[in-house]
């Protein structure tokens, strides 16, 4: 081993170390944003669809963020810095929101948690797909298991306070703090793990790469599974905890613990997904998620036992738990030279569906009933199998050509 390659393996582990710091502080925020819903609209008086309205806003200021931060990330600020100043914020604004009663208030301090989220997201994902070429290493599920480690955490905190007596204040006051702890914990280990722009060489090399329109077709494709498996998974992640209360009649901890289960799944598959997809490939893995995770969502609308519930939303949250880390890996396969571009069209349409999802789930609740909402999940999962048998094809088809 070179002199160069012994100093570079500990800055490639601080690293990775700093990035999952960032994706647990976003996971475990989310996760107890997703447990304090039910808190939330109990507090304010919200119905489903005013609900859905500030789960609009969220998504509205995350998704501005997020198409915009990409153009500027290695220009202007670093991920790191962009990683840190969302975070920050994040947690910053959940200690506030138990305090805003207005509703139009509220809403404007969701919208700006959204754009933190935002900008996280962004960052986070950024630096994670810089250390997979860095490493040249199946890297991207490991990320996003901390994130649902996150979820979990953050769900667990949330039902362990409200068992314990706690309120709206308690639960997202204790969860913020946590995730600004997080983003300050993350910048001390970055003090060895900076990751520097690329040169204005590589950058203007990038610039000028396009994408064919056999890529364009594919990323098309990706970004189409990445939206409605975002939607889905979003639409599990913000309604189940009200699905348990609300129709299988179970008390507010015992739907806190429901997501947790839900998020304990996905984190446990994303945990062997990088070595699942060495054996059977990406599309044959969504393909397989999907079909499972209708399976379990239907199981969830045809019972009413609590214990068959958390089976169900157990194996839901391991059916989808590698689809969106296998579409993001391939479109940066299928873009090649325009990898960042390419990913950032499949992130943008698939956080499309995780954060404007939820709030269309929402209306949908509030015009029919939550029961309609997740059979709308349910058919958004076999669309999922649906289109990767054309996406397989079409994969087929540009490897023969090439």
């Amino acid at each position: 081993m070179t002199t160069d390659q012994a100093a570079a393996n500990p800055l490639r582990r601080s690293g990775r170390l700093h990035c999952n710091v960032f994706f647990l502080a976003a996971g475990l925020g989310i996760g107890a944003w997703a447990s304090s819903l039910p808190l939330l609209a109990a507090g304010v008086g919200l119905n489903k669809g005013e609900l859905g309205l500030v789960l609009l806003c969220f998504a509205l200021g995350a998704i501005v963020l997020m198409i915009n931060v990409g153009r500027y990330i290695d220009r202007v600020i670093g991920n790191q810095a962009l990683s840190l100043c969302g975070s920050l914020v994040f947690g910053a604004v959940f200690l506030v929101i138990p305090f805003v009663g207005n509703p139009i208030a509220l809403g404007g301090c969701v919208l700006l948690a959204g754009a933190a989220f935002g900008t996280l997201d962004v960052a986070m994902n950024t630096q994670a797909s810089q250390i997979e070429r860095e490493t040249g290493r199946h890297l991207m599920s490991s990320f996003h298991a901390v994130f649902s480690i996150g979820n979990l955490a953050g769900a667990f905190l949330v039902g362990q306070l409200i068992g314990y007596g706690g309120d709206l204040r308690a639960c997202l006051g204790a969860a913020g703090v946590l995730v600004m702890g997080l983003a300050v914990a993350a910048r001390l280990i970055a003090t060895n793990a900076d990751h520097a722009a690329p040169a204005a060489g590589e950058d203007a090399h990038a610039a000028d790469t396009a994408l064919d329109a056999s890529q364009r077709a594919l990323i098309v494709l990706l970004g189409t599974v990445a939206f409605l498996a975002l939607l889905a998974e979003g639409g599990m992640m913000d309604w189940t905890a009200i699905y348990m209360i609300d129709i299988l009649g179970a008390s507010r901890s015992h739907g806190a613990y429901a997501f947790a289960v839900f998020a304990a799944a996905m984190a446990g598959g994303r945990l062997v997904g990088d070595a699942v997809t060495r054996r059977v490939g990406h599309v044959r893995l969504v393909r397989a998620g999907g079909f499972v995770c209708a399976l379990s969502v239907a199981i969830l609308l045809v019972t009413d036992s609590a214990a068959v519930s958390l089976v169900a939303l157990a194996l839901c949250g391991f059916g989808v738990a590698n689809m969106v880390p296998a579409v993001f890996a391939s479109a940066g396969h299928v873009g090649g030279k325009a990898a960042g571009r390419a990913i950032s069209i499949v992130t943008t349409m698939g956080y499309s569906g995780l954060l404007l999802g939820p709030a269309l789930l929402g209306f949908l609740a509030q015009a029919t009933s939550l029961v309609v909402s997740f059979v709308l999940i349910t058919l958004a999962f076999l669309l999922i199998a649906a289109v990767t048998i054309q996406l397989d094809r079409s994969l087929r088809r540009r490897q023969a050509r090439r």
